[in-house]
Parts: structure tokens; C-alpha cells; sequence
């Protein structure tokens, strides 16, 4: 019976994602008459993201039904929607949330492989040597990529701050301390002051992702800048790669 049950809900989420995507949200989204408090286009992409999580929950609640555990069913599912919600809406503040709760949920199924740490450490490690590269190389006077980089004002493209050479190279430290940090956390270094500083690093990261409720973060408010479109896309979730890689290291040397 829960076999039957699971395919009934399976049935039933991918209906509801297939024909309400064809007869509720596209003609809603088409019409010229509705509104919301939401500017266009993200209250319409924020609609359909919502529409089709729905889904996601009865598939979950499916594989609940097979046999997967609840912490597993959770996460799969808090990621699964963390997703789909960045795909649609990537300046919204949910999909950190859910990544988060997805991730926690694993770890206490222990659902989370130590591969799956290392790889997560590893790639936040090269991340942060990526980002020291392109640092270093607008130090010594480069330009291409910087008129991404640096928060505009509302309406222009001039830089909230123009950092120099001197603050750019002391980004180029702390990315290159944070890449031997992780390190040190993987392969369980003496020392308890490495576990300290991987969470003072776990904690500003998460800070850094959540913003500063003006220009960046998810809970920035000043929008439809160059910047702010690349935060979105790319640099909030670039620093959330590298607050994962903190929580990854932290956990391997446990």
C-alpha cells in the first residue's frame, strides 16, 4: 500500500507541476492585468517557484513512503527547493536558508559521505585561490571583471567605495589564510585555535551572504545594478561555496 500511495503522489506532483505550469501560471503571467507588491519580473518568477516547490514537497513525501529516512527526505527536499528557488528568484533571501537546512538535516542523518566533505572543502579552497588570483591581479592595475565587483549607487554605475591597492592586497591575505585554514582544518592540524578561526570564518561568511540591507547579501535593497545582478548570480552564492567550505572543514577535523 505505501508503494501505491508513493506513485499516487508522484502522479499527482507531476500533474501539478506540468499542467499548472501550462494552465495557472504561464496565462497568469501573461495577462496584463495582475499585480503584486513585487517588482517585474521577480514576482512572476517568484510565483512559479513557489508553484512548483509544492511539488517537490509531495515527491518527498513519496520517498518518505519508500522507506528514506526523515532527516534524508529533508534535506534532499530543503536543497532540492534552495535550488529551484536560486534558479528562479537568485536574489532572494530563502535559497541560503534552505541550503543551510538541507545540509544541517544530512549531517544529522549522517547522509553526508566524507568524500563528499572533501570535495566540498576542496572546491571552496579553489574558489578562494580563484578569487585571490583575480584580487591580485586588479592590485597591480588590472581592470577586467571590476566594474562587477564593487556595490553601485542606485541609478548609476559609481562605486559605493574604491578600494586601493593596499585593501585589495589585504583581500588577496585573507582568501589566501582562508584556503590554509581549510586545509589545516581537513587534515586535523594541532592546534584548537584552527577550529576557532574556522568559525570566526563560518560565522562572517554567513554574514557576508545575508548582506548588509543596502547593497549586498540577499538582504541588500538597492537593485538592478550591474553589481547587484552579479551578486546575485554569482558572488553571494560564490561566498556561500565558501561558508559551506568552512562548516566542511570544521567537520573533518572534528
Amino acid at each position: 500500500m505505501s508503494i501505491a500511495a508513493a506513485v499516487l503522489l508522484a502522479v499527482v506532483a507531476t500533474l501539478h507541476a506540468v499542467l499548472g505550469e501550462h494552465v495557472i501560471v504561464r496565462p497568469l503571467l501573461a495577462s496584463p492585468g495582475w499585480r503584486t507588491r513585487l517588482a517585474h519580473p521577480w514576482d512572476g518568477r517568484l510565483i512559479r517557484a513557489v508553484w512548483h516547490a509544492l511539488s517537490l514537497a509531495w515527491y518527498a513525501l513519496a520517498a518518505m513512503l519508500l522507506g528514506w529516512s526523515v532527516p534524508v527526505t529533508v534535506g534532499v527536499l530543503c536543497l532540492a527547493t534552495g535550488t529551484l528557488i536560486f534558479a528562479f528568484v537568485p536574489g532572494h533571501l530563502a535559497w541560503p536558508i534552505f541550503a543551510a537546512a538541507g545540509l544541517l538535516a544530512l549531517g544529522a542523518g549522517g547522509a553526508i559521505p566524507e568524500a563528499a566533505l572533501w570535495a566540498g572543502a576542496g572546491a571552496a579552497v579553489l574558489a578562494a585561490l580563484v578569487a585571490a588570483g583575480f584580487h591580485a591581479a586588479w592590485a597591480s592595475g588590472a581592470t577586467a571583471g571590476a566594474g562587477r565587483v564593487l556595490p553601485q549607487r542606485r541609478g548609476t554605475r559609481e562605486p559605493v567605495v574604491r578600494p586601493g591597492p593596499v585593501a585589495t592586497l589585504a583581500v588577496v591575505v585573507a582568501l589566501v589564510s582562508y584556503a590554509a585554514m581549510i586545509v589545516a582544518l581537513a587534515v586535523g592540524a594541532d592546534g584548537g585555535w584552527w577550529r576557532g578561526l574556522g568559525v570566526v570564518a563560518l560565522v562572517v561568511l554567513l554574514a557576508r551572504v545575508v548582506g548588509d540591507g543596502r547593497y549586498v547579501g540577499v538582504s541588500k535593497r538597492v537593485r538592478g545594478t550591474r553589481f547587484a545582478r552579479a551578486d546575485d548570480r554569482w558572488w553571494t552564492p560564490a561566498v556561500g561555496l565558501l561558508a559551506a567550505g568552512a562548516a566542511a572543514g570544521l567537520a573533518l577535523g572534528a
